[in-house]
């Protein structure tokens, strides 16, 4: 491995990496390194250090262990505090007291240290995100990375949801807002990002150095207009970068945002997950994966047995601050080893009312007038109520999702695109409406995910494969209701489901568009405004029930697509603006535009016989 600085040092060449040293804190037992370029074109053969970055030496061997505690958490989408209708409650000044409680109990130490982590998607799920703004000229603030600076945070992994404001606002934020590194090693280029994120860094605590290398899902990325992202396979680059991070380091640690395993249902995992990395993997050729992307609580009492995968351990701490986790490495004369792994309930973790008072407090005087913004007025009906969002969006017609899918007709028309109806997947709603009076932030808690529009262009042919598709996927009498990625309509678009007497053999029927039979128009193009996010969370029972019943699948992103790039969310308070709220001259009612029948029995009511577009 070559450490000698070459003539020409800006021009690295494949199977190189630069090692440049960066300011760790107030903390003189504390260093921070980073490695800078692209690990995913070949081996790492060769480390050129930074003027001034000698590499560390390994660490005096000691009779005694030293312990090193990992901190980490994952997923907070910017859930830094609970909003509610009733107020708010801490949740990451408890995570940064627990924190801080830590590094002054062990800074005198010789044999503990502490580093802390986020697993990635950072922000994009909480009112916080209004503080991001809409381009960079009406940025305020990042808020979980400056949260996350404030409490010194070692190092974050980019999550897939990081990117879905766009690469822009994401540049800006890592200027302006973090003092941390972003990692992913397996992003080949992009313009935008290039020197605020890096594949790996070496951090050094007490002469123990810590090797920490990030990886990143493309699962769920929004399309960026103006820049390409290339993620490549992550097992590839591990094996690039490890024989290089053995040699200089005495513990590697994967900070994951791949998602815990291909047979996860919570999101979507593309090529591999944790899982499956580590068995591709030399045995216990890392020390620990800590991950994030599928919101899985691990080892919530201790490390278990099916969560050290090749001998190494997989450690993941739920989703929006719910979990602390905690992962202890023993560094010893003949290695190093993780010896404990647990997660604690945040709710459990005293709150530092100075962290809250200086850092937290500012940002909730931004956000607080945002989420209590009125929209309008709320209708009482059933299928707004939390109980239809959790029992019934498979089931058949919903006032709320026939309200959104005419909105999104609405608000894609007004902005100059031709669309014939509109589609969306039952799972983009999180929550219920209440009744009466409702604000930014009780739609925020509805749709709080950051799903952009898409045009798709479909035959009448295709559509009538969609259809039966969308049949089969129906929630039935006779079976337990998981997520299966049931799509609702607009009301350009009627039809009828006929359940038959097995999955299976369901079918759609009398469907029209715009008054027209299917039938008629099988060769007809239509142009369908749908979202990013449709079918995602249905890759799990796709899988199943392949299996069981030898069924295929129509694939939606198999079509010809455009992304807009509006946020739904937006057009959503948009259109509720407009109409004055979410009411039934809005759309928000059953007009009959779906009816499943079980066995010959009509199974939905209508109260509505309006069929115009």
């Amino acid at each position: 491995m070559l450490l000698e600085r070459p003539r020409d040092f800006f021009a690295i060449p494949p199977g190189t990496l630069r090692l440049t040293r960066i300011d760790a804190g107030d903390d003189p037992s504390r260093h921070c390194y980073l490695f800078v370029g692209d690990a995913t074109a070949a081996p790492m053969t060769a480390l050129w250090p930074d003027p001034g970055a000698t590499l560390p030496a390994p660490r005096p061997e000691s009779e005694l262990p030293f312990r090193l505690k990992i901190i980490h958490f994952n997923d907070l989408h910017g859930h830094l505090v609970h909003f509610s209708r009733h107020g708010t409650r801490p949740v990451f000044a408890q995570i940064a007291g627990h924190l801080n409680a830590l590094r002054s109990r062990y800074y005198g130490h010789p044999q503990r240290g502490v580093l802390a982590f986020s697993g990635g998607d950072d922000s994009v799920g909480s009112v916080f995100d209004a503080l991001l703004g809409s381009d960079t000229a009406s940025y305020r603030a990042h808020a979980a990375y400056r949260l996350y600076s404030a409490a010194g945070i070692d190092a974050c992994v980019m999550g897939n949801h990081d990117l879905d404001l766009g690469v822009r606002r994401l540049a800006h934020a890592l200027r302006t807002d973090a003092r941390f590194p972003l990692l992913t090693a397996n992003l080949a280029g992009c313009s935008w990002l290039s020197g605020l994120y890096f594949p790996a860094a070496l951090l050094v605590v007490k002469g123990v150095r810590v090797a920490v290398v990030g990886l990143t899902t493309p699962a769920q990325i929004a399309p960026q207009p103006d820049s390409t992202l290339n993620f490549v396979d992550p097992v590839g680059v591990m094996r690039n970068l490890l024989p290089m991070l053995h040699e200089v380091s005495d513990v590697v640690i994967v900070l994951s945002h791949l998602g815990y395993s291909l047979e996860s249902s919570s999101a979507s995992v593309l090529g591999v997950g944790d899982v499956e990395l580590a068995q591709a993997l030399p045995p216990a050729s890392v020390h620990a994966i800590i991950g994030g992307h599928t919101h899985h609580a691990l080892n919530e009492h201790g490390l278990s047995p099916l969560n050290i995968v090749n001998g190494i351990p997989i450690a993941q701490a739920g989703k929006l601050g719910e979990f602390v986790g905690e992962v202890d490495i023993t560094v010893g004369r003949h290695g190093a080893t993780v010896t404990s792994v647990h997660l604690t309930p945040t709710v459990h973790l005293p709150v530092d009312e100075a962290f809250e008072t200086r850092h937290v407090q500012p940002l909730l005087d931004a956000v607080v007038p945002i989420f209590h913004e009125p929209l309008g007025w709320a209708v009482e009906n059933d299928d707004l109520s939390v109980d239809a969002v959790r029992n019934d969006f498979a089931a058949g017609e919903s006032a709320l999702c026939n309200f959104i899918a005419d909105a999104l007709v609405e608000r894609t028309r007004l902005a100059g695109y031709p669309v014939d109806f509109a589609a969306i997947d039952a799972s983009c709603i999180a929550a219920g409406v209440p009744a009466g009076s409702i604000t930014y932030g009780d739609w925020f808690a509805v749709m709080p995910f950051a799903d952009t529009i898409r045009l798709c262009r479909i035959s009448g042919a295709e559509l009538q494969q969609l259809l039966a598709d969308n049949a089969r996927r129906a929630d039935r009498p006779d079976e337990a209701h998981t997520e299966r990625g049931f799509l609702h309509f607009s009301r350009a678009l009627r039809y009828r489901i006929r359940l038959g007497t097995a999955r299976a053999e369901a079918t759609a029927a009398g469907v029209t568009v715009n008054g027209k039979p299917l039938d008629h128009v099988l060769d007809r193009e239509f142009v369908v405004a749908c979202t990013s996010f449709m079918h995602m969370l249905a890759n799990t029972w796709q899988q199943q029930s392949s299996r069981q019943w030898q069924m295929q699948w129509f694939d939606p992103h198999a079509l010809q697509q455009e992304d807009i790039h509006r946020f739904l969310r937006d057009e959503l308070v948009a259109y509720i603006r407009a109409h004055g709220g979410v009411t039934a001259d809005g759309g928000c009612r059953r007009d009959g535009r779906l009816v499943v029948e079980d066995e010959g029995n009509e199974r939905d009511e209508t109260n509505a016989t309006d069929f115009s577009q």
